[in-house]
């Protein structure tokens, strides 16, 4: 009987299971989450599971991770950039497993 043995070489990556962004439609915010979710995507695709646009209303722009808000307009009064977005993700990433 044949083993396999795995090399380890660094830190285990974990992976999202959920990224949802919900973006105002009313607001015509559409496009910028097209592009949230596009830089997202470029960044960090090969690592998510589910990347999901949801349209809303009454102004919303939330970032939400694995159930986790960690991105709203109402609560920073201003529109993310998608590399905060990504940088936001990656650190989630990088924590404990």
């Amino acid at each position: 009987m044949r083993r396999l043995i795995f090399l380890f070489d660094g830190p285990r990556l974990k992976l999202v299971a959920d990224v949802t962004i919900t973006y105002c439609l009313p607001c015509h915010c559409q496009s910028k989450a097209i592009q949230d979710a596009d830089g997202i995507l470029k960044e960090l695709g090969k690592r998510l599971t589910v990347l999901r646009l949801v349209p809303g209303d009454h102004g919303v722009d939330d970032v939400v991770i694995d159930g986790d808000l960690v991105f709203s307009l109402d609560r920073e009064a201003h529109f993310p950039e998608a590399s905060d977005l990504v940088e936001r993700i990656r650190s989630r990433l990088a924590g404990p497993a």
